[in-house]
């Protein structure tokens, strides 16, 4: 059984994006995000930024909408990564349910997705220790997905089967 939270209201879709900051006046910021965009290596990846430093970004969305530039606010952080929530529809993380977890051998707790940091690939193996609300904890194990290279945040997704143990 997972622990997650499946209800995170974040897209289902991906759209190549990259951490970027422009100043608030400057008109056309789509375009300048499409002319950035070939030396920023965009990501297709689920929005996950930094604890710290800037929240912009561009993002390249399918046709026929192109490149926007936005200001993403920061959600719940683990590991120095954050959810990306656009402005536009923050209402709809309000009320997202995530477990309490920390990483094996850390003092951390975390309230947020499975997010990890550093030189991760996809499909690399995790594990995360979730809290109980009868205060035990187990472990659960998962698989790095979303990696992405520019900001080295990632997200944990569980394995499907998981054996219940202790952390």
């Amino acid at each position: 059984q997972n622990v997650q939270s499946q209800d995170s209201p974040t897209p289902s879709f991906s759209a190549p994006w990259f951490l970027y900051e422009i100043p608030d006046a400057t008109p056309n910021k789509a375009e300048i995000c499409a002319e950035e965009a070939p030396t920023h290596n965009p990501s297709a990846t689920k929005i996950i930024i930094p604890e710290e430093g800037n929240t912009s970004i561009c993002i390249d969305f399918p046709p026929p909408f192109g490149w926007r530039y936005d200001k993403m606010l920061r959600g719940p952080c683990a590991n120095t990564c954050c959810e990306g929530i656009p402005p536009a529809v923050q209402d709809k993380f309000s009320g997202v349910k995530y477990p309490e977890w920390y990483v094996p051998g850390t003092n951390a707790i975390f309230k947020a997705p499975f997010y990890f940091r550093g030189d991760l690939s996809d499909g690399d193996e995790k594990e995360a220790c979730v809290i109980k609300d009868d205060g035990t904890s187990v472990l659960v194990k998962g698989k790095i997905t979303n990696y992405n290279p520019n900001t080295k945040c990632s997200l944990m997704k569980e394995d499907e089967l998981q054996k219940e143990e202790p952390c």
